[in-house]
């Protein structure tokens, strides 16, 4: 890995065009890292400020050398694997923290202090290896409640333990980015197609939604809500499928000419089991200058508006797109 000559000719320009010659040789040309250590070396006001600049560097190195070494599986809704794709690293990486560090070198300079610091490689590897088997733990036991789990649990089970999954991929990463590539791929690879599968499972989910006649328009718009985020729901009785009732209360009002509804509706949704696993209730209200049937799809149209901002907002990028309805992490 290289980088820290770079990070050298960086802070010579901050500096406002400090000749090289004033600079220590061990900043200007710091060792070259090894199986033992990372060294890099940074700049900053005091110390510490300094220090972590210098750590910056060495994990933005680790994020250097893990893109494009390693793919990630496209999984489709069937759980089939369909190709592979070039990882996009995640900013966590620059996070990394390092615990055992050594300050080699220390200096002030006109404009703070310089550092030179040495990272224990092989413990960064070890200290790793541990928190990827805390992370793998709740996995392993994800693991082995879906075995002949209906779909729904199977969906709730794999999105508790996705931040688990998660960190446990980036484990893997840095892992591989560290050298030790037994380790990290396959657990990488592991917890990646986890990954995929938990966010597909959605595309698997049936829902059955029960509601009174005169709700039809509303059961037409729970469809079309589930159908955006790659689910399915069906009017009748379905093998397989939840059973998601909707109960509506409206009150009605005029002021004038101008017709006012307040509806109340309450989702709430059952397993095949007939077990309890998520309700949610929505306020909306609508007006109209000419009928209540007016102002009754104005009323829709907001639940429409509610129920899409929560599940979009929480859907999106890893999120819960079954927010809406009263599932949670």
């Amino acid at each position: 890995m290289q980088g820290a000559l770079s990070a050298a000719v960086v802070f010579i320009g901050a500096a406002g065009g400090a000749c090289a010659q004033n600079l220590p040789a061990w900043f200007s040309s710091p060792p070259a890292d090894d199986a033992q250590a990372w060294y890099a070396v940074g700049e900053g006001p005091d110390p510490e400020a300094a220090r972590r600049n210098a750590l910056r560097a060495v994990a933005a190195r680790l994020r250097s050398s893990i893109e494009g070494r390693v793919e990630n599986t496209v999984i489709d809704a069937n759980g089939k694997v369909t190709g592979r794709a070039m990882v996009k690293t995640s900013e966590e990486i620059l996070k990394t923290e390092f615990t055992r560090v050594e300050v080699v070198h220390s200096t002030r300079s006109s404009v703070g202090v310089l550092v030179l610091v040495k990272v224990d490689r092989p413990a960064f590897v070890q200290d790793t290896q541990a928190q990827l088997q805390v992370a793998a733990r709740p996995v392993a036991e994800a693991e082995t409640a879906l075995q002949g789990a209906p779909v729904l649990e199977q969906y709730l089970t794999l999105r508790r333990v996705l931040p688990d999954i998660e960190k446990a991929m980036n484990l893997g990463l840095l892992l591989v980015g560290a050298g030790d590539e037994a380790t990290g791929r396959p657990a990488f690879d592991r917890y990646s197609r986890l990954q995929q599968l938990a966010k597909g499972m959605a595309t698997r989910l049936v829902f059955e939604v029960r509601a009174k006649p005169e709700d039809a328009d509303i059961v037409r718009l729970v469809g079309e809500v589930l159908a955006n985020q790659g689910m399915r729901s069906a009017a009748a009785r379905t093998r397989g499928a939840s059973v998601m009732t909707v109960d509506t209360q409206t009150r009605e009002a005029s002021f004038g000419n101008d017709k006012m509804l307040r509806m109340v509706v309450r989702f709430s949704v059952v397993d095949e089991q007939g077990r309890a696993v998520a309700s949610r209730e929505h306020q909306v209200s609508g007006s109209s200058r000419f009928d209540f049937k007016g102002a009754r799809e104005s009323a829709v149209g907001n639940l429409g508006k509610a129920l899409g901002v929560d599940g979009n907002q929480m859907g999106g990028a890893g999120g819960n797109p079954l927010a809406a309805f009263g599932f949670k992490d």
